[in-house]
C-alpha cells in the first residue's frame, strides 16, 4: 500500500487509528475464510476429502464387516434364542417332555451361539484388517456386530448352561 498523496483518496478522511481497526477485521475475515475448507459442500457434492479410501477386496476390512453384519443378522432375526434364553434362563420351563425336546433346544442354542461367534470373529478380524484409509461405515458396522454379537454368544452360553438335562 502506497502511502504517497496522489494514491490517498481525498473523500476518506479517516484517522490511522480507523485505517488499523479497518485492517484487523479484514484480517479477521481473511483467517476465518481460511479456515473455511468447504467440506460441508464437498460433502454435499461426493467429493472425496483426504487420502483415497482403501481399495476394497476379498479379504478387505469391510469384507468382514459385511459378513459380520450377516451372520449377526441371522442371529437377531431369530428370535427362538430369546425365547428360550426367557424359559430357561429368566423363567424356568414348567416340564420337558422327552430327550428329543432337549435335543432340539440345545441344538438350537448351540447353532445361535455358533453364530454370534462367527459374527464376533469376523467383526474382530475386520477391526484388525482396517487402518486409517479404512471407510468409516465399515468400522462402525465391525465395532457394533463385535459388541452386539459378544452380548447374544453370552445369551447363548447362560442359555446353555441352563437347558435342562434328561427328564
Amino acid at each position: 500500500m502506497s502511502t504517497s498523496p496522489e494514491d490517498k483518496n481525498p473523500a476518506d478522511h479517516s484517522s490511522p487509528e480507523d485505517g488499523a481497526a479497518e485492517a484487523s477485521t479484514t484480517d479477521t475475515a481473511a483467517e476465518a475464510s481460511a479456515t473455511d475448507t468447504g467440506a460441508g459442500d464437498a460433502f454435499l457434492a461426493g467429493t472425496p476429502m483426504g487420502t483415497a479410501p482403501a481399495t476394497g477386496g476379498l479379504f478387505s476390512a469391510e469384507t468382514f464387516g459385511v459378513i459380520g453384519l450377516m451372520l449377526f443378522a441371522l442371529v437377531a432375526l431369530n428370535t427362538r434364542l430369546l425365547q428360550l434364553f426367557g424359559w430357561f434362563f429368566v423363567g424356568g420351563i414348567p416340564t420337558v417332555q422327552s430327550r428329543g425336546e432337549i435335543s432340539m433346544y440345545t441344538g438350537e442354542v448351540a447353532a445361535a451361539g455358533g453364530l454370534s461367534a462367527l459374527a464376533v470373529l469376523a467383526g474382530a478380524v475386520a477391526l484388525f484388517r482396517g487402518n486409517a484409509s479404512t471407510r468409516a461405515w465399515a468400522r462402525w458396522a465391525a465395532a457394533a456386530t463385535v459388541i452386539t454379537g459378544a452380548l447374544l454368544l453370552l445369551v447363548s452360553v447362560l442359555t446353555f448352561v441352563n437347558l435342562p438335562q434328561s427328564p
